[in-house]
């Protein structure tokens, strides 16, 4: 076994990770969910945030053992912190520097790792975001570049609390001096008791476009974007107001017009004889964080290739119909669909055609329901579609006679004609079956029929 040798700048590192405060902290909701999110997408059983302390491996976060430190010494963590990249270790039985480490030997049996490094925006290396499996495997491309995106969210959020912290300790203070005013990163403003501006920084003027001398005497609404509704704002002020402070993410509109994320903390000033006297607020710009969020949301919930939810997201939204079904007393209808023949396609015509015939697919399908309705691809040449709310369970025999006859047309892929057909299963609630479980075996089990009955049509209402 071959211990990782320290950083360089050990020392230094060591001292930024300590002002960061966030050794042997409570957990945090934000990045067990980050680190929720990466087992996810990368399916594996393991993945962590680690920091790397003298003389251990730290989890700010784990999911898969339940574990809160390791020895330094034993840590693939260590190894990765020396990178500036993704580091992999696709068999670690087969790595001359794990084969005989004890994580592997023992428990929990780490045969695949896949750890990126947590760097701040200063290059220190405080740790590891990581994905650990007990079998050897190798990640896609795009698991990889998700892991990444993860990671960068995590260095932009420790990044941003530990400005925020800093600066609120001198408006805590009432230094905020002329130094630290002008040179920060982020936006500072000052407004009066009656939330006009009374001054702001370079960097506020930077990111909203504004110049000092245009919003002095104005109030913050000109950043409004309408994004926040006025409920969201009558809380913000009753915190505010009861609490004297605030904290929270919303979306503001610089003078050009174009709308930006922001993480915006406000804090009250008052008199010594308890009146308002000012509001300092700290705010930055996290759209990028915002845009990454949601990109890593869609890969988790939607099919890359046809774009249509795939089948978490399908599972979610049947759960939820099902709930409202129940409520309403309306049915829910629940069809499975199997392309005939796609097997042929892809061997003969080629996988590249196969992807196009299923984005056409996916389309057509897309086409003939409602837009209330949710069309999934849950696996290879397999498709569902949930149709909610019906008056009746004859409304989807309409529907699935329009999917059969819609995928039986010839499909033109780049020149290419292809004709296929599709075996439709209906499964209805609550007629049919009583639970998400049941809707799809039986569904499934009505789509088999039409297989064995010679393909090209619907079973499933009498």
């Amino acid at each position: 076994m071959k211990i990782a040798p320290l950083p360089q700048n050990e020392q230094e590192r060591l001292a930024k990770l300590k002002e960061y405060n966030i050794l042997d902290s409570e957990p945090e909701a934000v990045f067990d969910n980050m680190v929720q999110l990466a087992s996810y997408i990368c399916k594996t059983p393991i993945a962590a945030i680690s920091l790397i302390d003298s003389d251990r491996q730290w989890f700010k976060s784990i999911v898969g053992v339940n574990v809160k430190e390791t020895p330094r010494d034993i840590a693939f963590c260590a190894h990765t912190i020396l990178q500036d990249d993704t580091f992999v270790i696709p068999d670690a039985l087969k790595d001359e520097r794990f084969f005989d480490n004890p994580l592997v030997t023992e428990g929990p049996e780490i045969r695949f790792y896949a750890g990126v490094p947590l760097i701040t925006s200063n290059g220190y290396h405080l740790g590891t975001l990581c994905v650990i499996d007990t079998v050897a495997r190798e990640l896609q491309v795009e698991q990889l570049d998700a892991i990444k995106t993860l990671a960068d969210s995590v260095t932009v959020h420790l990044d941003l609390r530990l400005s925020h912290v800093a600066i609120r300790k001198y408006v805590d203070k009432l230094q905020i001096s002329a130094t630290i005013f002008d040179s920060a990163n982020e936006a500072i403003v000052v407004t009066d008791a009656d939330n006009n501006f009374v001054t702001v920084n370079p960097a506020f003027c930077t990111l909203t476009g504004y110049s000092r001398d245009e919003v002095i005497g104005q109030t913050p609404k000109i950043l409004k974007s309408g994004k926040q509704n006025a409920a969201f704002y009558k809380q913000m002020w009753h915190q505010l107001n009861t609490m004297g402070f605030w904290n929270g993410e919303l979306w503001n509109k610089r003078k050009d017009g174009e709308e930006y994320a922001e993480w915006l903390s406000i804090k009250v000033v008052y008199n010594e004889d308890g009146s308002k006297k000012m509001h300092v607020a700290l705010f930055s710009d996290v759209t990028q964080r915002k845009q990454a969020d949601e990109i890593i949301w869609k890969q988790a919930n939607y099919d890359l290739l046809t774009q249509l939810p795939n089948r978490q997201l399908f599972n979610d939204r049947l759960e939820y119909e099902i709930k409202m079904s129940h409520r309403t007393d309306l049915s829910l209808a629940l069809l499975f669909i199997d392309l005939d023949f796609f097997k042929s396609v892809n061997d003969t015509m080629g996988h590249g055609v196969g992807d196009l015939l299923l984005i056409n697919v996916a389309q057509r399908i897309s086409a003939v329901v409602r837009e209330s309705d949710t069309v999934a691809r849950i696996s290879g040449d397999e498709f569902t579609a949930i149709l909610p709310q019906l008056e009746s369970a004859h409304n989807a025999k309409r529907v699935a006679i329009a999917i059969v006859e819609t995928l039986s047309q010839p499909f033109d892929l780049n020149g290419e004609m292809v004709t296929i057909s599709a075996s439709v299963g209906i499964s209805i609630y609550p007629q049919d079956a009583k639970n998400s479980k049941e809707l799809m075996q039986n569904a499934d089990k009505a789509m088999y029929k039409v297989k064995h009955q010679g393909r090209n049509g619907f079973f499933g209402i009498v």
